[in-house]
């Protein structure tokens, strides 16, 4: 009798301590997975937001009536103004380091647990570098809850429950330092860029020589040597078929799916321009049969202060590229709707850039770029959600860069 009864004691403690020991990683929430569970209305950049906004999307579905969807240039993209321009709410479904792989199990999800009427697809470079990145690490993970069964979401649920001392220690200590400022708001799932534009507007020239042009010259190297070309055919080909699948999928549900080059810096071409990704361009157009390119070697792309840094650009940037795609603004040369029809003549001319840049590049070692107010500078403010009262007086946080 003596024996059960300190068996069940010891079952007992044993039960309490799992539970207190699940209780501090619910509080401490090393990856932010618990986010929606606690009532929170933001989560930072490096949480798991894709499990953190997919629970979000999931328990919101009769609100939201349309998703932009891409890699972390597409966090700057303002639902609201989509929202007023389009008439449907729309959701901002950024995830750092975007990928076809993704894009696709999230299309599937959106389609099976939401009724959106339109999704908008905002592709970049990055997408060429990789198809699938979920190997990469813990927050790039595809969640269970997009492409798992009941027992998958549960096991993530009690995994996440159970991480080891040292990273709930280490995480906690982090979060007792983050300011809930420059967390991205749940409600419109857009990037917080609080940071990048606080030291953007404290100071432009230092944000331009550190953020923007630290490897320009080297990128320059890269892009005219032309050795990406033959580096990305696989990924490419994954990820046409991903658009296929995506397109055939919105077809069925009567989704309408748009999509979009985004505005991309001189100084980021050497991880993807060359003469077959100008294929896979005239691809992505075939499948879809309308897509707007921001991405060409117009004024906007040579001006270095329309970006944060070599890959994202600003709030105005992105406001011009929305506004300019439901026609309610536009600047000459920034923004061509491409069609089965004018593809090709669009990519000879952007193949003829590319040469006209590179013999500038060869005969003077590199490319003049505009000056801030110049041929190309977009004016923008600062976004209210932010809070910045006083950029004087504020103090810029450290803040890792995310490539996609």
């Amino acid at each position: 009798m003596k024996s059960k009864s300190w068996v069940l004691i010891f079952l007992l403690v044993l039960a309490a301590g799992i539970g207190c020991y699940m209780g501090v990683n619910y509080y401490a929430d090393p990856l932010g997975y618990f986010s929606n569970e606690k009532g929170k209305d933001y989560c930072f950049s490096d949480d798991y937001t894709r499990a953190v906004k997919a629970k979000y999307i999931k328990a919101h579905k009769d609100e939201i009536e349309a998703i932009v969807m891409g890699g972390s240039k597409t966090g700057t993209l303002e639902t609201d103004r989509f929202t007023q321009l389009s008439g449907l709410h729309y959701y901002n479904m950024y995830m750092n380091i975007g990928n076809f792989s993704d894009y696709l199990d999230f299309t599937k999800f959106f389609l099976e647990e939401t009724n959106i009427k339109e999704l908008t697809l905002s592709l970049s470079s990055f997408e060429t570098r990789g198809y699938d990145w979920s190997s990469k690490g813990t927050n790039y993970k595809k969640p269970a809850l997009v492409v798992g069964n009941a027992f998958e979401q549960a096991q993530e649920f009690l995994t996440n429950l159970m991480v080891d001392q040292a990273t709930v220690r280490e995480a906690f200590s982090k979060r007792m330092k983050k300011n809930p400022l420059t967390g991205d708001p749940l409600a419109r799932g857009m990037r917080n860029r609080r940071t990048a534009t606080l030291r953007y507007l404290k100071n432009p020239e230092d944000n331009l020589q550190k953020m923007v042009l630290k490897t320009y010259q080297k990128d320059l190297e890269e892009l005219f040597a032309e050795e990406v070309e033959q580096t990305q055919e696989e990924y490419r080909a994954l990820n046409l078929d991903a658009l296929r699948e995506i397109k055939r999928l919105c077809d069925e549900k009567g989704v309408t799916l748009k999509v979009f080059f985004g505005a991309s810096f001189l100084g980021e071409r050497n991880d993807y321009e060359c003469h077959s990704y100008y294929a896979y361009m005239a691809e992505i157009v075939n499948i879809v049969g309308e897509v707007w390119d921001f991405s060409d070697y117009n004024d906007v792309n040579l001006n270095p202060y329309n970006f944060f840094d070599r890959k994202h650009y600003h709030r105005g940037v992105g406001n011009l590229m929305i506004d300019t795609m439901y026609g309610v603004d536009s600047r000459e040369g920034f923004g061509q709707l491409l069609t089965r029809e004018n593809i090709y003549e669009y990519l000879e001319k952007r193949e003829a850039d590319f040469r006209k840049y590179k013999e500038e590049y060869e005969k003077t070692g590199t490319v003049a770029l505009y000056e801030q107010n110049g041929p190309g500078f977009v004016e923008w403010d600062v976004d209210p959600a932010w809070q910045i009262d006083d950029i004087a007086a504020e103090v810029i946080e450290d803040e890792t860069e995310v490539e996609a």
